[in-house]
């Protein structure tokens, strides 16, 4: 059966140089993204001039932006969301980098009426360095993961478990799927985009980060009948690591606004790509 066309969204903010290590993976892809997405949080002059200098390497790739004024990722979501081309999204955090068969993975796996749900794999400190410095490929540590494994453990590496991978319809893989999904990782997930407009994609009421963008959108899902079934070890990408951006208070104010909606059963939000009109 071909594969859907898809589309890839990377959710950023300033960081050019984790932005190549993505750009140089999605090159190596088995299955390549059809259109490659940069939601910007922003409109930096140094993201639009790495944007420039490698738009002939990637004639499909595609750079939005908005005024910097705080934390709007989910504004910027969905202006990607509305101007993707393709049937078929995927969703991916401007620090974590794909395994080269992520796209793969992700349309493999795909399916109408379920969001698919991976995990991520957290570099030290150390090898994130040597990521960076160039000492290091992440197709080098893709390809020799159990090798690399207990170094990448000793320099305080997180969720290892999920930087192996398995054949999609594998019998590990089919155990580990059974798994009940408490919510999507908002740095790895996909689904077709008829099913994001059904919940109107993610709600802008949060301006903090933490809940509003993966745990709130899957109860949403899950209310209009959507599964969320997760992908983890097939659809693997490796976070680099960096200190904490957010704290448990901004969790705290996001946790109050997600039970009140809960409460009105407000699967579609009013305040996502299509905005409810004032009375």
């Amino acid at each position: 059966m071909p594969y859907p066309k898809s589309t890839i969204i990377i959710s950023v903010y300033k960081d050019t140089e984790a932005l190549g290590f993505i750009l140089e993976s999605l090159e190596h892809q088995t299955v390549l993204p059809d259109e490659i997405i940069v939601s910007e949080d922003g409109d930096s002059a140094e993201m639009r001039d790495f944007i420039a200098t490698h738009q002939n390497r990637f004639p499909n790739l595609v750079h939005l932006t908005q005024p910097d004024e705080g934390w709007r990722k989910n504004r910027a979501l969905n202006n990607a969301i509305r101007s993707a081309h393709n049937d078929y999204l995927i969703f991916i955090d401007g620090d974590c980098v794909p395994y080269t068969t992520f796209i793969e993975a992700h349309l493999e796996n795909g399916r109408r009426g379920v969001v698919l749900c991976g995990k991520r794999f957290e570099l030290g400190p150390k090898f994130t360095a040597r990521v960076k410095n160039n000492q290091l490929k992440i197709r080098d540590i893709e390809k020799k993961f159990l090798w690399y494994l207990p170094a990448m453990v000793r320099d305080n590496a997180r969720h290892p478990e999920d930087g192996l991978t398995f054949k999609s319809h594998s019998f590990l893989s089919r155990q580990i799927h059974k798994r009940y999904v408490r919510h999507i990782v908002g740095c790895n997930f996909s689904c077709y985009k008829e099913d994001f407009l059904k919940i109107n994609g993610f709600d802008e009421t949060y301006c903090l980060p933490a809940e509003g963008e993966d745990v709130d959108p899957s109860w949403r899902f899950r209310g209009m009948g959507i599964e969320l079934k997760s992908c983890r070890n097939n659809a693997n990408i490796l976070h680099l690591y960096h200190p904490k951006r957010f704290s448990a208070i901004e969790g705290d104010v996001n946790k109050a606004i997600m039970e009140k909606h809960r409460a009105q059963n407000a699967y579609f939000c009013k305040n996502g790509i299509m905005k409810e009109e004032s009375k």
